[in-house]
């Protein structure tokens, strides 16, 4: 709801301010429209769906880890189909962002929580 809000609050202000006017016929295109319906089901539907899964069957530690890993698939994805640079600096932060997360992922749940989980399990059976 608070997306559908934003969105259509920002329309006004863009309508408002004439951003209407910018807006070409190109961008409404078949090659637009397919990348657009393309976003809407791989980058909405099935990554939603997706994480609602891993919610439900990964320890949220690890679904955490989304937030880190997206920025560096994005560069890289740049990188191979757009031809966009990669920097030293670039690869440096990913390096950095990808040891993170392994060691985030790398961490095993403590002895204490792993017991209790255990007995919680065997209690709702």
């Amino acid at each position: 709801m608070q997306m559908l809000s934003a969105g259509a609050l920002l329309g006004i202000v863009g309508l408002a301010t004439g951003e209407a006017g910018a807006v070409h016929r190109d961008a409404f295109g078949a090659e637009p429209l397919l990348a657009f319906a393309f976003l809407v089901v791989f980058g909405s539907l099935f990554a939603f769906s997706a994480y609602a899964w891993l919610l439900k069957n990964v320890r949220i530690s690890v679904v955490a880890t989304y937030a880190f890993v997206n920025p560096v698939v994005a560069v890289a994805l740049g990188a191979a189909f757009l031809g966009e640079a990669v920097t030293s600096t670039t690869v440096v932060a990913g390096t950095a962002i990808i040891v993170a997360v392994v060691l985030i992922v790398g961490v095993k749940a403590p002895v204490a929580r792993v017991k209790l989980r255990a007995r919680l399990a065997t209690l709702t059976s």
